[in-house]
């Protein structure tokens, strides 16, 4: 099966939606009086400073999401260029996998989706098997973090928001009793995951076929040990949480899923036709 890493590449925006947020858990040191005022209580949503975090659930997000997936990845010379201009793994189709989104000025800025272990296995099964075998193994229920992908030039802008982003990630991961945090990313990426996430190697690097056989490298977050061994992280994680509604459960619909495998397909060459429509089914 073929599987997708996850890899950090800024890209030029033009992903843009019109935003329904429902409630705003805002940072009020963040926005002015007048502001503050303006951001009417809405449900399914939390924003900080005029950012809007939530799980995608309508078409036009997951599409502005995936498109913003494919462009970063095509260019960082990731993924090939196809005429569907998404990046959707088989792993999206699946209910065991949810899609989060940064939205400022109804423009997607940044994505990420948790892929829990599901039907089809992690993604980076089909480089890391054995290791991820070992978790398994042990009892811990495990998670990928995959497809990260943000518009802005520079990490120095994006970090602040794809932390946010990830910490609604890690607090709906251990909602749904998530244990081990999982990702492969660019071994020049190790760096900002260590510094800014905490996530520990544990598989060398190795060639990602699905990602133009560029290198890749495991590394994992252990959320029940995070607040021990890693305290000040665990606090940006887990410090400020997001209200109960946003967490709440959200796969992708099953009326996209179809429309969706065409794009799985695309990203995919040589995945079989019969693979997608069992998944499109669910």
């Amino acid at each position: 099966m073929s599987t997708l890493p996850t890899y950090f590449a800024p890209m030029p925006s033009s992903a843009t939606i019109t935003a329904q947020p429902a409630h705003r858990a805002v940072a009020e040191r963040e926005l002015p009086r007048g502001d503050r005022a303006a951001l009417a209580p809405l449900a399914g949503v939390a924003a900080d400073w005029e950012v809007v975090y939530k799980i995608a659930a309508r078409r036009e997000e997951l599409f502005a999401a995936f498109g913003l997936v494919y462009k970063a990845y095509v260019r960082a010379g990731l993924s090939t260029r196809h005429p569907y201009r998404m990046r959707v793994t088989p792993y999206h189709l699946l209910p065991s996998t949810e899609v989060f989104i940064a939205v400022k000025q109804s423009e997607v800025i940044s994505t990420v989706s948790l892929v829990r272990d599901g039907a089809l296995g992690l993604p980076l099964e089909s480089v890391y098997g054995p290791e991820v075998a070992q978790y398994r193994k042990r009892g811990f229920l495990v998670a990928e973090v995959s497809c990260l992908a943000d518009h802005r030039q520079g990490q120095r802008r994006s970090v602040p928001v794809v932390m946010r982003l990830m910490s609604l990630m890690a607090q709906v991961a251990k909602r749904r009793g998530v244990d081990q945090l999982l990702i492969a990313c660019h071994p020049r990426h190790r760096r900002f995951y260590r510094h800014f996430a905490a996530f520990e190697p544990f598989g060398e690097e190795k060639p990602y076929r699905t990602v133009c056989n560029h290198p890749a490298i495991a590394m994992a977050l252990d959320l029940s040990w995070a607040p021990i061994d890693h305290p000040e992280l665990y606090a940006k994680f887990f410090g400020t949480p997001f209200p109960e509604e946003v967490l709440e459960y959200c796969p992708i619909p099953d009326r996209l899923r179809a429309e969706l495998s065409l794009a799985v397909e695309a990203s995919y060459v040589g995945l079989a036709c019969s693979e997608l429509e069992l998944l499109a089914a669910g």
